[in-house]
């Protein structure tokens, strides 16, 4: 590393740092949001896979509008931010429950392992 680039990372680490300290508490003592949004999908024939995809891609978005603070948008990115990670995971769990159709609790699984039919999400998304 340069001179110059360490004078840099010196002289930004200490408010980065100040900063993180600042950030994390007020992110962790975001309270917790008892909020429902209605996915229909009385339109979608629950026994066609671009179906089961297109209402897993409604359910996704509503878990985003139901774990969304209600002070606006997030500070911390979501990937960091664990309480909205968790909220959105445990919100499209128990919508996919709900349905209770069995095509779409294996989309759901194939999508937290991994997706064994990418495409069918891929022409869900573009329709």
């Amino acid at each position: 590393m340069s001179e110059s680039r360490r004078i840099i990372v010196r002289m930004l680490a200490p408010p980065l740092l100040l900063a993180l300290c600042i950030v994390e508490p007020a992110v962790a003592s975001v309270p917790a949001v008892e909020a429902s949004v209605t996915v229909r999908y009385h339109d979608l024939n629950l026994a066609n896979p671009k179906d089961i995809a297109n209402l897993y891609l409604r359910i996704r978005g509503a878990a985003v509008q139901v774990c969304m603070p209600e002070e606006g948008p997030q500070i911390v990115n979501r990937v960091f931010w664990t309480a909205w990670n968790d909220c959105f995971f445990q919100a499209i769990d128990n919508a996919v429950r709900t349905v209770r159709n069995d095509k779409l609790s294996v989309y759901h699984s194939e999508r937290i392992h991994g997706s064994k039919r990418p495409w069918v999400e891929a022409t869900a998304a573009r329709q």
